[in-house]
C-alpha cells in the first residue's frame, strides 16, 4: 500500500513522465516539409498540427517553409532546405541541433556544426545560416543571444552580428549594416515570419514528390558496393563515400562484368536501402 501511494504522488507531480509525451507541434507548413522519427531511418510526408518528440528530425525542402512551437512556448521558424533535430526543451544542451539551411529562433537554444546559441533575455531573436563550408553565420534580430564555440562565448546584441567558422573561435560581433549586402560574406537574412494557417488552407498533397531525399542538403554521402553476382554475394568493392566523391572503378577493379549499387547516408548517419543492382562492365 506505501508504495502504490508513493508511486501515485510521484505521477501525480506536473512534468512527470513528460520523456513520453509530445515536446512540440507543426504549427505551420508550406509545400514539401518532411519528418522522421527518432530511431527511424524512413522519412514521411508531414502534417499541420501534427505532435513532434524529442530526436524527431524535420527537413524542409525547396521551396517549403514550416514552424516547430515547443510546448513550453519556443518557436523556430524554418526556410527551405533546413534540417534540424528537436531536442526535448528543459535540456541544458539545446532545444533544436541545425543539420543545414537556415532559421529563425524565438527564444530557442540551437547547437549548429560547432556553435551554441543560446538566448540570454525573455525576447531573444535570432537567425542562424549554415554557409556552405559550415561556416555559422549568426545574426540578432531582437534582445541579446550568447553564442559559444571552441571555448570562447561572445554576447551579440540586436542589430549585430557573429561568424563561427569550422573548429574556431565566435569573431567579434560586428553591425550587420557594416557587412557586404551580397555574396558569402553577406549577414544571414532574416527568415520571414511565419503567417498563421488560413482556417480554409488546402491540405498539402500526400505524395511525396520523385527523387524527393536526392539533395544535396539532406545527403552527407553514400556506401558504393560492386560484386561479380547479382546476389552480391561476392563484394569486391565496399566504400562508404561523402557526397561529392566520385570513385573511378575502371581504376580500382579489374576489367570485367560487375553489378553495382549505393545506399544513401544522409546529415544524421542513417544508411537508406541499397538501390536495385544494375550491370557494369569495366575496361
Amino acid at each position: 500500500m506505501k508504495i502504490f501511494l508513493a508511486v501515485l504522488l510521484i505521477c501525480s507531480f506536473p512534468g512527470f513522465g513528460r520523456a513520453a509525451e509530445d515536446a512540440a507541434k507543426l504549427v505551420y507548413l508550406a509545400n514539401n516539409v518532411l519528418f522522421r522519427r527518432t530511431g527511424s531511418s524512413d522519412w514521411g510526408k508531414a502534417s499541420l498540427q501534427m505532435d513532434l518528440f524529442g530526436r524527431d528530425t524535420v527537413y524542409t525542402m525547396a521551396a517549403s517553409r514550416a514552424e516547430v512551437r515547443f510546448h513550453t512556448g519556443e518557436t523556430l521558424a524554418l526556410t527551405p532546405n533546413t534540417l534540424v533535430v528537436l531536442r526535448p526543451p528543459g535540456k541544458k544542451d539545446a532545444d533544436a541541433e541545425m543539420m543545414a539551411g537556415e532559421l529563425l529562433s524565438r527564444h530557442s537554444r540551437v547547437v549548429t556544426r560547432g556553435a551554441t546559441i543560446l538566448p540570454k533575455t525573455a525576447d531573444a531573436e535570432f537567425s542562424a545560416r549554415l554557409k556552405a563550408d559550415l561556416t555559422a553565420v549568426v545574426s540578432v534580430t531582437r534582445g541579446v543571444a550568447e553564442v559559444e564555440a571552441q571555448g570562447r562565448k561572445v554576447e551579440v546584441r540586436k542589430g549585430y552580428v557573429t561568424e563561427v567558422r569550422p573548429d574556431m573561435a565566435p569573431s567579434v560581433p560586428v553591425e550587420a549594416a557594416a557587412l557586404p549586402k551580397t555574396g558569402e560574406g553577406a549577414p544571414a537574412a532574416v527568415p520571414a515570419r511565419v503567417p498563421p494557417p488560413a482556417a480554409d488552407a488546402p491540405p498539402a498533397d500526400a505524395s511525396l514528390p520523385p527523387n524527393a531525399l536526392d539533395s544535396v542538403y539532406a545527403l552527407s554521402g553514400y556506401q558504393l558496393q560492386v560484386a561479380k553476382d547479382r546476389d552480391f554475394s561476392a563484394v569486391v568493392f565496399d566504400r562508404t563515400c561523402n557526397i561529392s566523391e566520385k570513385p573511378d572503378l575502371n581504376k580500382l577493379l579489374p576489367p570485367g562484368e560487375y553489378f553495382m549499387r549505393a545506399a544513401k547516408i544522409d546529415l544524421l548517419g542513417y544508411k537508406g536501402k541499397f538501390s536495385v543492382p544494375r550491370p557494369i562492365t569495366l575496361k
